[in-house]
């Protein structure tokens, strides 16, 4: 079966995502806040939000937040993360048709996930729910090129299934590092007129920080990434247990090691 005939299947990963996915900087949330300037207690849409990693430093940061997510599962994890008095709310939807009133929220923010959306639709979507002069942040994190675990879960790949079985195993970080052209058809650079697209001031950032990560924990990492169970399919267990006996073959599992974090952060605001 090939990648484009295996369906997603979050549902199933939440406990793993719960457990193994970690959060993203506070430079990053700093970043998209100094752009976006959503009024004081403003209203954030967190789309496909999962466990919820990408919504929290909102709410620390006294902004209300809608969550969506294809996966109930993912957002009952979500909500062990909450503190009592979060001002959150979650919704079943999906991108290209979300369950939101129009112009009702001041910034439209998406973790780790526009890639598999129709892109058309969603910066539609978008740009319908949000005030005028909202903005968006759309943004990804990958280890950096070369880093050592990530290295050995390649090389186990490509060994197996080839290098184009490489590249679609990650997500999407070289059309990131390359600049993402679907944006751009929706989102008007920094100085640009509009010409037709719903978004003005388009920019891209990259924000990197360091992440300490045990081989257990880049294992189950591994686990949680829907990307390799539709690229490595039947032979997902085993490659599990090939990564895990070659990280074990380069150290300790439970010591960390600093792992470079690359954020590719894409902004763009609602036209007028």
């Amino acid at each position: 079966m090939s990648d484009a005939q295996r369906k997603p299947d979050f549902e199933t990963l939440a406990s793993d995502y719960a457990k193994y996915r970690t959060s993203y900087s506070d430079a990053l949330f700093d970043a998209i806040l100094a752009y976006a300037r959503p009024p004081r207690g403003g209203r954030v849409l967190d789309i496909a939000c999962g466990t919820g990693l990408g919504l929290l430093p909102y709410v620390r940061r006294g902004l209300s937040v809608i969550g969506i997510d294809v996966a109930p599962a993912m957002m009952q994890e979500a909500r062990r993360l909450l503190p009592p008095d979060a001002k959150v709310e979650f919704r079943v939807g999906k991108a290209e048709a979300l369950p939101v009133d129009d112009a009702c929220v001041d910034l439209v923010s998406c973790a780790q996930a526009f890639h598999w959306f129709d892109p058309k639709p969603a910066f539609s979507e978008c740009a319908r729910v949000l005030v005028t002069g909202g903005a968006i942040a759309i943004f990804w994190k990958h280890a950096a090129s070369g880093d050592a675990l990530t290295r050995t879960s390649e090389e186990i790949v490509r060994e197996w299934l080839g290098p184009d079985a490489v590249a679609r195993s990650r997500d999407h970080a070289d059309e990131h590092i390359k600049g993402w052209d679907a944006f751009w058809e929706h989102v008007a650079p920094e100085g640009e007129q509009a010409r037709g697209r719903p978004f003005v001031d388009g920019r891209k950032e990259v924000i990197e920080f360091s992440l300490p990560r045990t081989g257990e924990e880049f294992v189950g990492y591994q686990r949680s990434r829907e990307k390799i169970r539709m690229v490595l399919g039947e032979r997902r267990d085993a490659y599990f247990k090939e990564l895990e006996c070659r990280l074990r073959a380069r150290g300790p599992m439970d010591e960390p090691v600093e792992q470079l974090q690359v954020q590719y952060c894409f902004f763009g605001r609602k036209r007028s």
